[in-house]
């Protein structure tokens, strides 16, 4: 029988799968498979000392993390409130800041689909005044950049342009500096689309190169779960 940090261990890969199929391979489904695995190992562990269920705790938030993005994927927004909602309360006592903002970032975005942007903005406002605490945590910082991308988009759909340009001109930046590639398409891709609408055909074009440049990178980059 496999110990409990084995058990921990082998659930954040299949998380990590999960990730990866979704991320890069756009497979909800695959995705969707692989952490309801993973969910079924973490669930199944109990009495464990307060450090290892902590760690539980944390990996067990990204799960449900990976589940919602997985259902959303697939355009079933049901119950994406509560599951993040439920991501968010295993994150605060997990010990860990970090995933605390992811499930800020993954909440406020189910705000915002279900129409509700005001309870969306708070999570996010809350996101950042955390993040704020780790200025050089690249990790913290990645959810950082991702949450500049969703306003930008927010700005964007009320026809603020301006304004989501330098939102996600920070967000580019932010991702840059991490190492996102993904999240750097993502951005570029908006403001590609924000600069034509401002009248600044060389500033889109700038980015139109930026987003496929990433893009090349992205497809470039080893699959570590190629059989």
């Amino acid at each position: 029988m496999d110990s409990p940090e084995t058990t921990i261990f082998d659930a954040e890969e299949l998380i990590n799968q999960a990730i990866w199929r979704s991320m890069y391979d756009q497979n909800f489904k695959s995705e969707l498979t692989l952490s309801s695995e993973a969910k079924i190992l973490l669930e199944g562990l109990s009495n464990l000392d307060p450090i290892l269920e902590k760690h539980r705790r944390r990996a067990l938030s990204q799960c449900l993390l990976r589940i919602d993005h997985a259902y959303v994927g697939l355009g079933d927004y049901e119950w994406s409130v509560e599951r993040t909602t439920e991501a968010l309360s295993l994150a605060e006592t997990s010990g860990s800041d970090v995933q605390v903002a992811r499930s800020l970032l993954a909440l406020g975005n189910s705000f915002l689909n279900v129409g509700d942007t005001t309870n969306a903005e708070r999570q996010w406002v809350r996101l950042l005044l955390l993040a704020e605490e780790y200025p050089e945590d690249e990790e913290m910082q990645n959810v950082v950049g991702w949450t500049l991308v969703v306003r930008g988009h927010v700005l964007n759909g009320k026809s603020l342009y301006t304004q989501a340009a330098s939102v996600l001109e920070d967000a580019y930046a932010t991702l840059v500096h991490v190492g996102d590639y993904f999240g750097c398409v993502s951005a570029c891709d908006l403001l590609t689309e924000i600069y034509l609408k401002l009248e600044s055909p060389e500033k889109a074009d700038t980015y139109k190169a930026k987003s496929d440049e990433f893009r090349t990178r992205i497809i470039n980059q080893p699959n570590p779960y190629d059989p």
